[in-house]
Order: C-alpha cells, then structure tokens, then sequence
C-alpha cells in the first residue's frame, strides 16, 4: 500500500457550447481513478456547480489520501447540472494512472482537454477544458 496525499486545485474551465435554453450551462467537475483491483471508477473529488456560465471559476481545493498502487487511471470529468433530469455529459479525459507519481511537490496548473464521443457533433473536438493543478504532499 503506497497511501499518499495529494492536493488538487480545480481552478476554472471552459465549455464550448451551451447545455441550457439560456444558451449556457451550470458545469462541475468530477475527479476519480479506475481502481486495479475493482475496475470501478472511484469519484474522490466534486466541485460545487457554477450556475448560467461557459467560463467557470471553480477554485476548489482538496487534499485526498490515494493509493498509488491502485490507481490505473485518473478520470477528469465535466457535467451540466440538471435540475430536473440526468446530469449532462460534458466531457472527459482519462490519464494514465502514473501521472500522480510524477507529480513535483510544486505543482503546475494544467489545461486539459476534455472529449465526448457520444456527441456525434463533437467527435476528435474538445468539449471543454479544465484547469488544474495536483501536487504531492510531503
């Protein structure tokens, strides 16, 4: 077991269309990681949703113990937040599970890409994308 903290900081995103009538969205973004042993997505992060936007400011900071050697992938998720109804699928990325171990005690803010491929509009175009930074903690 290689239990560790790491610290994540959900800084803001961008959503390339709107899911609302308003011609917006009300996105949050869903963090977890594909365990080994299970296979089963495990969510550990969530922000709160940023309501009538396509450019969030979600400043969401977190510190999350994890074990590394049960981490196949790192999933970055974005929805739409519904109020009657499923959520809306925005989009995800999906990283390989060593990209927490090879984080630097100082982390960089990332932008990721994220991708729907159930969207026959947006097939091999990004949907939106999130900034984010992970740091280990020592």
């Amino acid at each position: 077991m290689a239990k560790e903290n790491y610290e994540f900081f959900v800084v803001s995103g961008k959503v390339s269309k709107g899911y609302d009538s308003n011609g917006l969205a009300d996105p949050y973004v869903k963090m977890g990681y594909i365990s080994k042993k299970t296979g089963k997505t495990e969510y550990f992060l969530k922000t709160k949703v940023i309501k009538s936007t396509l450019l969030p400011e979600f400043q969401h900071k977190q510190v999350q113990e994890l074990d590394s050697d049960d981490i196949e992938k790192v999933v970055i998720e974005m929805y739409d937040h519904d109020l009657i109804g499923k959520n809306d699928f925005i989009g995800k990325v999906t990283l390989e599970g060593n990209s927490l171990t090879c984080l630097s005690t100082e982390g960089t803010l990332i932008r990721y890409h994220l991708f729907n491929e159930n969207d026959s509009e947006s097939v091999g175009k990004s949907t939106a994308n999130v900034y984010l930074g992970m740091n280990k903690k020592a």
